[in-house]
């Protein structure tokens, strides 16, 4: 995945000079997934108009994959006036193919397909991408004069029909999240973050929907009318997480173990185990969220938490952010960071990755102070 910055902002990206935007941005993607040179396994790529055109199929050619792609605007050495020559006076379930050859070498074939009277269809092929013999029917609805709802069978190639069948994903995906769904509408905002949090919020229900519906966890009957909805399939989802959440705030030990989990963030609340050999009250957590917690070998507990938001002089709102602590004792270079262990004050600022877990070792790094016969830390 890559965002697209603009015309300005992406034409010195990689391969852009050389194919144009979205060639160059379908080949980036293919390399970051399969490297050139890593060609023992051939992919099948489908794409829509937005990458569809003659110099992304030769270049995915040459890179040893097949691929069928919808071809519109960017139609440059395509033969898009001639097929719809061809076909100007065509019946819909007519197709016509042309091949050709590529300038670096890859054979491609190009398919015009009227699906009716009046619209062609335009596709660019790897030849080896698939079959043009007659595949399943498309179903076309219609009204008639009298009101009815009709349907009729109109043939297509075998390569569009299975073309189809996969390139309306992200739609059907848009659909159950902005119609359905339809957070955005509920809970309406002028916040941009929030807005967005909304909409990540519903990319991750919906794909929690299609999981439940691909592992038969729901809908196994094949009646529509038994089938969950997305919106009844989003209630109860809701109402486990919050039960699960509840029992984290509660007894976090029990559900984490392996000593480099990392705590859901939670609300402290008077049911939290700050008291247990801490010198921080609850008055002192007040409004923190709790990252992470440790105990050291004296059986004192850490908390790290995030720094408290500030208001910058253009009245921007943000999270602080410190120098770590224990990468600038080590000469490890500096590596802000907006989290501290409340434990030991405001100046104790640590990093919490996977890379460098400071936290972690600075917890470790504390002497024993009282005999105990405990590890030297766990994780909370």
């Amino acid at each position: 995945m890559e965002i697209q910055r603009g015309k300005e902002g992406m034409k010195d990206a990689l391969y852009n000079r050389q194919y144009g935007a979205t060639a160059g941005c379908t080949v980036r993607l293919l390399e970051n997934s399969i490297p050139r040179g890593q060609g023992n396994i051939r992919h099948g790529i489908r794409a829509d108009a937005w990458f569809g055109s003659v110099k992304a199929a030769m270049e995915v050619g040459i890179c040893g994959h097949e691929c069928v792609f919808q071809v519109k605007t960017n139609s440059a050495l395509y033969p898009k006036a001639f097929i719809e020559d061809a076909l100007a006076d065509a019946p819909g379930g007519v197709h016509i193919v042309l091949e050709g050859k590529a300038s670096n070498g890859v054979p491609l074939a190009a398919i015009g397909y009227r699906y009716s009277r009046k619209t062609t269809l335009f596709f660019i092929c790897t030849k080896n991408a698939g079959s043009t013999v007659k595949g399943a029917e498309y179903v076309m609805k219609y009204t008639d004069g009298y009101g009815n709802i009709c349907t009729r069978l109109v043939d297509r190639p075998d390569l569009i029909a299975k073309f189809f069948a996969s390139s309306n994903v992200i739609d059907t995906h848009n659909q159950l999240r902005q119609f359905l769904l339809a957070l955005e509408k509920k809970w309406l905002t002028q916040n941009a973050y929030f807005r967005l949090a909304t909409t990540y919020l519903g990319i991750n229900v919906v794909d929690t929907y299609h999981l439940a519906n691909h592992h038969k966890i729901i809908n196994v009957s094949a009646n529509d009318e038994k089938k969950m909805s997305v919106c009844t399939f989003a209630g109860i989802l809701a109402n486990q997480l919050i039960t699960q959440a509840e029992q984290l705030s509660i007894e976090p030990s029990a559900q984490f173990k392996d000593d480099t989990a990392t705590l859901p963030t939670v609300s402290v609340t008077e049911k939290s185990p700050t008291s247990r050999l801490s010198s921080i009250t609850s008055a002192d957590m007040d409004g923190k969220l709790i990252i992470r917690q440790l105990e050291d070998v004296n059986q004192q507990l850490h908390f790290l938490v995030k720094y408290e938001l500030t208001t910058d002089p253009s009245g921007r709102k943000r999270t602080k952010a410190r120098q770590c602590k224990l990468c600038h004792i080590e000469g490890r270079g500096r590596k802000d960071t907006m989290y501290y262990c409340i434990s030991c004050g405001l100046k104790s600022s640590f990093c919490n990755d996977s890379n460098r877990d400071c936290f972690k070792q600075h917890v470790a790094k504390i002497k024993r102070t009282t005999r105990s016969s405990s590890e030297p830390f766990t994780e909370v």
